[in-house]
C-alpha cells in the first residue's frame, strides 16, 4: 500500500503555537499555502490506474510481487497480484497479498497535525517541515505512523513536494512485526497537468525482533505507468 505525507526546530524557546505561525508564513512566502502538506501527501485519491512492483527481503529470502492498481472496480478488489517472484501466486499468497491491501476503508489518508510543524531545513533551494499525523485520522493499517516524525521536503526552484521521510519515535508495531527502528521513504512526482503528486517509490526498512534476534526486514514499493481513469 502506498501510502501516503510531509519540517529541526527554529527555536526551542518558541511555543508551538509560535511554530505553527512561523511555519506558516514561510509556506505563504513560497506561495504554498496552509494546506500545503494535507493536499500534497496523500495517495492518488483512487483516479489513476498504475503498475507496482514490491520487493521484500528479511535477509532470508526475497520476494518480488508484480500487478497492478484499477480504480475502476470496487473498492476491496483494486490491488491485483500478478506474479510472485515471476511465477503466477499461489492462493496463499493472494490470500495474504489482499488482506494487506485490498482495504476496504474508503479513505486511506491520514490528517497532519498543523500543530505538530517545525523548520527542519530551511536553505537556498530546500524547505523542510517536520510533522506528525493526528493519531485518530490513520487508518488501522498505517495506525504505526502516529508514532513517527515525518519530514516533508520541498524544492525551492520547483515549489513542489519531492520526499517525505519518517522515523519511529519509539519502539512500535507493523503489521505482525515488533519494530525496534523504523526509517521510510517516499518519494512523489507532481503531474503538472493534472496538478496533483503521485508516489513514484517508497523504501521502507525496520530493525525487527523475531524469536529474541534483531532482524532487517526491507521493503521497496515502485510505482509506475500512471494513467488517469476517472
Amino acid at each position: 500500500m502506498k501510502t501516503l505525507v510531509a519540517v529541526v526546530l527554529l527555536c526551542s524557546s518558541f511555543s508551538v503555537f509560535g511554530q505553527k505561525e512561523v511555519v506558516e508564513a514561510k509556506l505563504n512566502e513560497y506561495g504554498l499555502g496552509k494546506d500545503f502538506l494535507n493536499n500534497s501527501l496523500r495517495d492518488q485519491d483512487a483516479v489513476h490506474y498504475y503498475e507496482f512492483k514490491i520487493t521484500t527481503n528479511d535477509g532470508t529470502k526475497n520476494i518480488v510481487q508484480e500487478g497492478y492498481f484499477d480504480p475502476r472496480v470496487p473498492v476491496g478488489q483494486r490491488w491485483v497480484l500478478k506474479t510472485v517472484n515471476g511465477a503466477a501466486p499461489t492462493k496463499k499468497e493472494l490470500k495474504k497479498f489482499n488482506k494487506a491491501h485490498n482495504t476496504r476503508q474508503p479513505d486511506i489518508n491520514g490528517e497532519v497535525d498543523d500543530n505538530s510543524w517545525t523548520i527542519a531545513k530551511d536553505t537556498d533551494t530546500i524547505f523542510a517541515i517536520d510533522f506528525r499525523f493526528k493519531r485518530e485520522s490513520l487508518p488501522k493499517k498505517y495506525a504505526f505512523l502516529a508514532d513517527c516524525t515525518g519530514t516533508a521536503y520541498i524544492s525551492k526552484e520547483t515549489g513542489h513536494l519531492t520526499t517525505a521521510e519518517f522515523r519511529n519515535d519509539k519502539p512500535l508495531k507493523v503489521k505482525i512485526f515488533n519494530v525496534t527502528a523504523l526509517a521510510m521513504d517516499v518519494d512523489y512526482t507532481y503531474l503538472e497537468e493534472e496538478e496533483m503528486y503521485v508516489m513514484e517509490k517508497e523504501y521502507l526498512d525496520m530493525k525487527v525482533k523475531l524469536l529474541g534476534q534483531l532482524v532487517e526486514v526491507e521493503e521497496i514499493s515502485e510505482y509506475a505507468n500512471h494513467e488517469k481513469v476517472k
